[in-house]
């Protein structure tokens, strides 16, 4: 792992757990002690191997376990520490790019059960498309596209971080905009268990948008054209979905868009330069 990368990942991680601390001190849920105590393990390991060994090729895999692990804790940075949201400014520029609304006004995902169902899915495909890349990539993780892979990914979810901290924000789900129930049946129930593990500080920028267009990109990158082809149009329907569900605000979903070529841009630098070398 890149060594700058992986200093300004753990330095963010480090700041997300010290505001968790914090908010699980002021909340007084100590049952989600457990989990604060393995994330700080998982991260004094990655600080350890970055000064002793940051060749390690399993580096790659404990950073990304890392981002994921401080999810959950968020949301507790969200309620008890910040004192401020960013959703009302979110809303007003989204206001000012898109004629006087949100882009989620000009959807319904209520109104059309069936396309709900079928975008939800797409939603929810996100999931099996990052472990699915990280499974692979890990089993590659010796040979350049796994490097590469993983320092690209861990770039990502650092430029997130940073976002999530400078700009918290929930979304117009759950601020301007909820959502009312109806959509089909999966819809509801994907919805339900979004809800329940909403953090309210994850928005911006769409790391779904981001992470979704980059691993596409990044498999047509390595060769594999057939399976990025294959996985575009549900792709697409992930980042629609943002925006149909009403969890991200338009300017989060362009911010993910750009996020996502420049980090195709410097994904295809490593790849020729190191080649060369």
């Amino acid at each position: 792992m890149n060594k700058k990368i992986t200093s300004a990942f753990l330095a963010i991680i480090l700041i997300f757990l010290i505001l968790a601390a914090i908010g699980i001190y002021k909340s007084a849920q100590w049952q989600t002690f457990g989990l604060f105590s393995l994330v700080s393990v998982v991260w004094l390991i990655g600080v350890f191997i970055l000064i002793k060994k940051p060749t390690w090729s399993w580096f790659g895999l404990l950073l990304f376990l890392l981002s994921w692990g401080v999810f959950p804790l968020m949301s507790f940075i969200a309620k008890y520490v910040l004192s401020w949201s960013a959703d009302s400014l979110l809303e007003q520029i989204d206001r000012k790019i898109w004629a006087g609304h949100i882009l989620s006004d000009f959807l319904r995902y209520e109104e059309y059960p069936v396309f709900s169902d079928l975008i939800t899915a797409c939603y929810f495909f996100f999931y099996f498309l990052v472990v699915g890349s990280v499974i692979y990539f890990t089993i590659h993780r010796k040979k350049l596209i796994g490097i590469v892979f993983f320092n690209a990914i861990i770039t990502l979810y650092l430029i997130g971080f940073i976002g999530y901290i400078c700009l918290p924000a929930a979304g117009p789900a759950f601020t301007i905009s909820p959502q009312v129930g109806g959509g089909g049946q999966l819809t509801q129930s994907i919805t339900k268990m979004v809800n329940d593990g909403v953090t309210g500080m994850d928005v911006f920028p769409s790391l779904h948008t981001a992470i979704s267009l980059f691993i596409v990109g990044y498999l047509w990158q390595i060769g594999l054209k057939k399976i990025s082809i294959c996985i575009f149009p549900i792709t697409l329907g992930t980042v629609f979905a943002t925006i149909f569900l009403r969890y991200h605000y338009g300017i989060d979903m362009l911010c993910g868009v750009l996020i996502a070529i420049g980090m195709l841009f410097l994904s295809a630098q490593w790849l020729n330069n190191q080649q060369k070398t």
